[in-house]
């Protein structure tokens, strides 16, 4: 089995269909889960919703998406996730904000488990460092672990006592994953990377292979920035692209 791996999709719908186009041409795979984060920071968080609403897969919630459907999370955000948030509650259509309030945050196949964040707190908790992995291993005894909401396409390995691991900046990247060793994996950010690389990130996990590839892609960045400053959201927001 192929699963193809997004997360943090962030409303940005030229982002998404430059991921199906470049699959489409280029990769198999089996199944599709979203590790959550389909609205704000982008200009278009019903075109994303009803992208997704259209396809088959299992779609996790993130903690962007919880907090229309909870305005106490936003307590946690910073000035311009709370901008960004205010924003898209006043152009999300009903439906779209019924098909979240559906999702869970992390689901779970055997001995690998899909999070938005992190078992630790699977809406909130950043795994950036090794002590992050360390807590995340401590927390959680799946084999594999996916998460996003970093933004940041990186992975870490425990074997034995031990943890490496590290980001990925390639367009490129192939591991291969250990049966005597557990993993966290990020497959990056489609919609808005925080590395400093403007690519679109996401991952393919071979079950058969036990192999996980990441690959990151171009797309039309022009067009969504020109959306952000029609839409009068915050220029902020122009630089992540």
């Amino acid at each position: 089995m192929k699963v193809l791996v997004l997360s943090d999709i962030h409303a940005n719908f030229e982002a998404l269909e430059e991921v199906f186009k470049f699959v489409k041409r280029n990769v198999d795979f089996d199944e599709i889960v979203i590790l959550g984060d389909y609205v704000d920071y982008g200009p278009n968080p019903n075109e994303v919703i009803e992208f997704i609403r259209d396809l088959k897969g299992k779609f996790l919630l993130g903690n962007h998406d919880h907090a229309l459907l909870d305005s106490s999370e936003r307590n946690m955000f910073s000035d311009l996730a709370l901008r960004c948030s205010l924003w898209t509650e006043k152009v999300i259509k009903p439906e779209n904000l019924e098909f979240l309030r559906k999702l869970k945050p992390s689901h779970r196949i055997n001995d690998i488990l899909f999070v938005h964040a992190s078992p630790v707190d699977p809406l909130w908790h950043y795994v950036h460092s090794f002590e992050d992995a360390y807590e995340v291993f401590r927390t959680s005894q799946a084999r594999i672990i996916f998460v996003g909401h970093t933004h940041v396409p990186s992975y870490f390995v425990k074997y034995g006592n031990k943890v490496a691991g590290g980001y990925i900046t390639a367009k490129y990247v192939k591991i291969r994953l250990l049966d005597e060793a557990r993993y966290i994996i990020n497959p990056g950010s489609v919609g808005q990377p925080r590395d400093g690389i403007s690519l679109v990130s996401f991952g393919i996990y071979d079950d058969e292979k036990r192999e996980f590839s990441w690959f990151r892609i171009p797309y039309p960045s022009d067009i969504t920035k020109r959306k952000i400053i029609a839409y009068n959201l915050p220029m902020a927001l122009v630089s992540y692209l």
